[in-house]
């Protein structure tokens, strides 16, 4: 197995361009480096070296991401403060423009509580005079017009949670975590077992 290669620390960067092309150059070479290297883990020794190799290889991911960040917190809180800009520049707009809003809103409910009670009225008619007869003396029920912008979609609004099918439930995954690290070792319907995780240190 070859020893491990020792990645450059001195002036890898993100930010500059010559520091980035180090670190890209730092990446492409050890990359190759690891590409030479047999997958192969039969022995303590193999084991051993294999376990350096990816953790040098986790090193430079986490010095990419570092270096990342030395950006990126940056532009994130200069979007933070546009942000801000923007919510106190439209909050005047948003104050003013509700009760505006509200009383369409108004109207729109009032006129599909209307519009609802016709159907019933049309249903209930429907109803009461057998199929291909027309009885002259009910006029038809007509049905007031959509309000302009207003389209229906079906919604939910759970009224009883003890009848909603247990398809419908979410396992609380979190729960059962946190049961586990507590000590729990035997929750009905839930198989608990132990797994290998390895971790990658020099």
């Amino acid at each position: 197995m070859s020893p491990i290669q020792p990645i450059p620390s001195t002036g890898l960067s993100l930010t500059e361009s010559s520091g980035r092309q180090l670190l890209q150059s730092s990446i492409a070479e050890y990359v190759s480096f690891l590409r030479r290297q047999p997958a192969i883990c039969g022995t303590p020794e193999q084991h051993e070296a294999l376990i350096k190799h990816v953790a040098k290889g986790h090193e430079l991911i986490k010095l990419v991401a570092s270096e990342r960040l030395k950006i990126t917190r940056q532009l994130d809180k200069q979007k933070h403060d546009w942000m801000q800009i923007e919510k106190e520049m439209t909050a005047p707009i948003l104050t003013a423009i509700q009760p505006l809003k509200d009383a369409v809103e108004h109207y729109n409910r009032e006129l599909l509580r209307v519009r609802e009670h016709q159907q019933a009225e049309a249903a209930q008619q429907a109803s009461a005079t057998p199929t291909g007869d027309t009885n002259w003396l009910t006029p038809e029920v007509s049905l007031a017009a959509m309000p302009k912008g207003v389209q229906l979609k079906w919604a939910f609004e759970i009224v009883d949670p003890n009848q909603v099918p247990n398809g419908y439930w979410i396992i609380d995954e979190a729960a059962i975590k946190a049961d586990i690290a507590n000590g729990a070792r035997d929750i009905p319907g839930v198989r608990i077992y132990e797994e290998a995780i390895t971790t990658y240190r020099k």
